[in-house]
């Protein structure tokens, strides 16, 4: 609040300031203003007197010059009506003899006897050769006797002497017609003065001053100075005025042009009752401003307090606080409900030794009460914190935070839950959820613990376990079986291993061995394979597990934790390698060939990132016509120091590094590139990963490498395996409807040499079944294979679908396979894979031979 006072008062001083310079500098602003108005007004009037008299000087001159020549001067009444036309409307001309008698004027018409000979003016008119004739003097009218300005003129005969003198009176109304012509303002003068101070005339009138003489009033400072503006007080009307004296240039004559201060200042007085009006209202509204602030933050403060006691009431920790003497000064209602306190046992006040006497009436433990005491007093100037385990199973965090000025808080938590939690975030964090097994992490620490504790003879074996075909498991028969195998096998793990082994689950379906003393390896590892194989009942499905192995030992193969789980890893890939369901110890080829694939790894990312890859194409035969119907893509990877790498090698290997997807899309679109060149019956066929198949957006890509390239979607068939299948129904199945959506082909590739399953045709949208190899290599020998190809083709007739034949090397082959049914073949009996050149003119040759012959396969087949 004292902040908020300070603020307004000086918000109010400020704007108090600001407003006084404000009307300060508006007030001389509007002085300077006025100064130079003035000072320019009696400018213009000076130059319009010297203008005037310049004109005046002019007919003067000229008129004397045409009274010379009517010499001598005589009461003429000619001589009247020159000089009453030369004079016209600024002043009259009297003209005199000599003696000073007036013999002509232009006033009127018979003359008036006047006699002005006696008067020192004429004598010295009459004797001073030296005066300046264009000057005008300040005398009475000769004629009507007013004070006035006048022009004198000798006049001079034929020898040069004077023979009279003329004479033009400049009347004061003249200066009054033109000064009221003017707008100057309020209480604005104008008044014309004689170079020695002596008033000629004044407008607004003050007759009764013309002719005195102001040089010693308030208006010396103008008659000194002629050219300023300054203010003055008035000795016409005692007004304090601001004044501006303008000399003419020509004559002994300054213009005085003037404003009283009041007057000028009229305009300033209504700005100035609006900026105090403004200035009263703005501090008005910061007063009011910061009242309301001051009553809201009060307010504030208030609920504040409110909140702030509710809030330490209701806070989820004891709270406590004490001063510098170890007295209570504040504590809230969970810490009495934490220590089983009643309402009044703590009072403000009371010492740390008064707490515990009332902690030991509630019936606590004295150890709590002692370590209760100790911490209390210890520390007094630090951040500390204590446990405390209640025999009730609780836990409390006592923790003691200083405070500035002396003295502490206290805050006590329960944190009993915490502290299970955190057991179990610690168990999560280095055993298996499922298993109850040590997890990777844990298995890491105890194997370099376990290699550090090696001793010169002694050996360590480290066994990776993978569980064969366990996938499958999962896929068929689904994950809560899954789960119970790798439980069942966890456990029979646990009760094969000695008490200083160790085993852990690496994840999925791995698992490690640990064995201290690799003495009996052998007879361990039969030990082991003997209990994973017995048959187990999982949730009603009875299944025999079996596993590859792969052995690494220490210190033969290496001391290092990863180097020794590496090769680990490839003894593992070794067994797999060899058909499963076996063990291979680490050899040191295995290395070389982990090597070799590693630098294969690398070039085939190169390749794919050049599309260093060529598409040969094999063609697909109409049995019965012999044409060709269509043709299968095939990758092939010419390596410049390798020579030809199979797909069987690199492909694998494509779906291992994650290269499939981009290798798969690069063939989809060159395939679909080079089949819009052929005749518009054919088909071409592209290999599908599963990799590649599961992506949701495959049938974007597909849709895409068809607008690309231009090619219908029904000459595009896709080959699938029946693995693929088996992985995740619901999703393979809404891909396959949506690439038939497109008007795409679906082929079933290898069927019948896997786990195959007439619920595939009937679920699944396949428009084509391809034959294995396998049963037309003894479709001629074997009178078994002649019945499984004549049942698969019936049920794909019976589905509707097309049936090929793959492999077909034999004539016999091919009259077998058309006589059971079977619609197309491929093989090198027609022809091998070929380049797409080489094609062209396979294609070209066939049409070539079927322009006169039905469209068939070559005689040389």
């Amino acid at each position: 609040m004292r902040w908020i006072v300070g603020i307004g008062v000086l918000l109010i001083a400020a704007i108090s300031i600001v407003t006084a310079w404000m009307i300060a500098d508006g007030r001389e602003r509007v002085l300077r203003n006025a100064g130079r108005e003035l000072g320019n007004t009696a400018l213009l009037l000076a130059r319009q007197f010297d203008r005037t008299f310049d004109t005046l000087n002019a007919d003067q001159s000229d008129t004397a010059s045409s009274l010379e020549q009517t010499f001598p001067l005589a009461k003429a009444l000619s001589t009247h009506t020159l000089l009453a036309l030369k004079a016209g409307e600024l002043g009259d001309f009297d003209l005199f003899d000599t003696s000073g008698a007036l013999i002509n004027s232009s006033r009127g018409w018979p003359l008036p006897n006047v006699e002005i000979g006696a008067h020192p003016n004429f004598k010295r008119w009459m004797a001073d050769y030296e005066r300046d004739e264009a000057e005008a003097e300040f005398i009475r009218d000769p004629v009507l006797g007013g004070l006035t300005l006048t022009l004198i003129k000798r006049l001079r005969g034929p020898t040069r002497a004077t023979t009279g003198v003329l004479t033009r009176t400049i009347p004061n109304t003249w200066y009054e017609n033109l000064a009221s012509s003017i707008v100057l303002g309020e209480d604005a003068s104008i008044a014309i003065f004689t170079s020695g101070g002596t008033l000629v005339t004044r407008w607004p009138r003050f007759t009764q001053a013309n002719g005195q003489n102001f040089l010693d009033s308030e208006l010396k400072p103008l008659f000194l100075q002629p050219s300023i503006t300054r203010r003055v007080n008035s000795p016409f009307d005692g007004r304090e005025r601001l004044a501006a004296a303008r000399m003419l240039t020509k004559q002994p004559v300054f213009v005085v042009v003037s404003r009283s201060v009041n007057g000028v200042l009229s305009s300033w007085w209504r700005e100035l009752w609006v900026m105090v009006a403004v200035a009263c209202a703005s501090a008005l509204a910061v007063a009011v401003v910061l009242f309301q602030l001051g009553r809201q933050i009060l307010r504030q403060e208030t609920d504040l307090r409110k909140r702030y006691s509710i809030a330490v009431d209701n806070m989820a920790q004891g709270l406590s606080l004490f001063d510098s003497t170890g007295r209570l000064l504040l504590f809230n209602q969970r810490y009495l409900d934490l220590y089983g306190l009643p309402a009044g046992a703590l009072k403000p006040g009371m010492r740390t030794f008064e707490i515990v006497r009332q902690l030991q009436q509630a019936g606590h433990d004295p150890h709590l009460l002692e370590s209760y005491r100790a911490f209390a007093l210890k520390h007094a100037g630090a951040r500390s914190a204590f446990e405390v385990e209640f025999p009730d199973g609780r836990t409390i965090l006592i923790t003691r935070e200083p405070i500035p000025g002396g003295g502490w808080v206290t805050t006590d938590e329960e944190i009993t839950e915490r502290k299970r939690s955190d057991s179990r975030i610690h168990h999560l964090a280095h055993y298996d959820d499922l298993t109850g097994l040590p997890n990777r992490s844990s298995f890491r620490k105890h194997l370099g613990e376990a290699l550090n504790l090696i001793e010169p003879g002694d050996q360590l074996a480290l066994l990776y376990i993978d569980i064969d075909e366990f996938k499958i498991v999962n896929d068929t028969l689904g994950h809560p079986v899954g789960d119970q195998l790798l439980q069942a096998l966890a456990d029979r793990l646990r009760n094969c291993v000695g008490p200083d082994d160790y085993v852990a689950r690496l994840g999925g379906d791995e698992f490690a061995v640990v064995m201290a003393d690799a003495s009996d390896i052998r007879e361990f590892v039969a030990k082991l394979q003997a209990t994973l194989r017995d048959s187990i009942d999982c949730a009603g499905q009875v299944l025999s597990p079996d596993a590859s192995i792969g052995i690494a030992l220490a210190p033969d193969h290496s001391c290092e934790v990863d180097d020794l789980i590496a090769k680990a890893d490839l003894a593992l890939y070794a067994a797999k390698a060899e058909g499963r369901r076996t063990y291979r110890y680490f050899m040191p080829e295995m290395d070389v060939k982990a090597k070799a694939r590693h630098e294969l790894a690398t070039e085939l990312k190169r390749a794919v990132t050049e599309h260093d890859f060529r598409l040969h194409f094999q063609p697909l035969v109409d049995l019965n016509s012999g044409t060709i119907a269509g043709c299968e893509a095939l990758l092939r990877w010419q390596h410049p120091v390798r020579g030809f790498v199979s797909p069987a090698e690199f492909i694998p290997l494509a779906e291992d590094i994650g290269l499939i997807e981009d290798l798969g899309e690069w063939v989809l679109d060159q395939a679909c590139r080079v089949a819009v060149g052929w005749p518009a019956s054919m088909t071409v066929a592209v290999n599908v990963s599963p990799i590649q198949f599961r992506r949701a957006t495959f049938p974007l890509k597909v849709a895409a490498a068809l607008a690309r390239t231009g090619l219908a979607a029904h000459r595009l068939e896709l080959e699938i395996t029946e693995a693929l299948l088996l992985q995740d129904n619901e999703s393979t199945l809404a891909i396959l409807n949506q690439l038939r959506d497109l008007g795409v082909k679906i082929a079933l590739d290898d069927f019948g040499t896997g786990y195959s399953s007439l619920s595939y045709l009937h679920r699944f949208p396949i428009d084509k079944i391809k034959i294995d190899k396998s049963f037309v290599d003894t479709l001629t020998e074997e009178a078994g294979s002649a019945t499984i190809v004549r049942a698969i083709v019936q049920i794909a007739a019976a589905g509707n679908k097309t049936t090929l034949a793959e492999g077909v090397e034999t004539a016999a082959q091919r009259d077998l396979l058309r006589h059971l049914g079977c619609q197309q073949m491929q093989g090198y009996l027609f022809s091998p894979a070929l380049p797409e050149d080489a094609l062209a003119r396979l294609i070209g040759n066939t049409d070539a031979e079927t322009q006169t012959a039905p469209r068939r396969a070559p005689a040389s087949v």
